[in-house]
């Protein structure tokens, strides 16, 4: 859905960003977003059910709560599509 908000820690801090647009690859089950930071900055972001994320951990906002992509992935896909 656009609007989520997501979050990640970078070597520059907190990132917090708002999800714009998206699109699920049904086939490769990868979920790409479009993301505004708080900084202004674009980037579009891949998720993969079995990523492993050493470089940052990604959260969304959910009911009132910060989940976690990688454990929470199917949610966070249900999420986008639902919405």
């Amino acid at each position: 859905m656009v609007g989520i908000l997501i979050k990640t820690m970078t070597n520059e801090g907190l990132c917090i960003g708002i999800i714009k647009d998206y699109s699920i690859d049904y086939d490769d089950e990868n979920v790409l977003v479009g993301v505004t930071w708080n900084d202004c900055d674009e980037t579009t972001e891949c998720f993969t059910e079995h990523e492993d994320y050493d470089t940052c951990i990604y959260h969304f906002y959910d009911n009132g709560r910060w989940w976690q992509v990688d454990q929470n992935y199917y949610k966070f896909k249900r999420l986008l599509e639902v919405k």
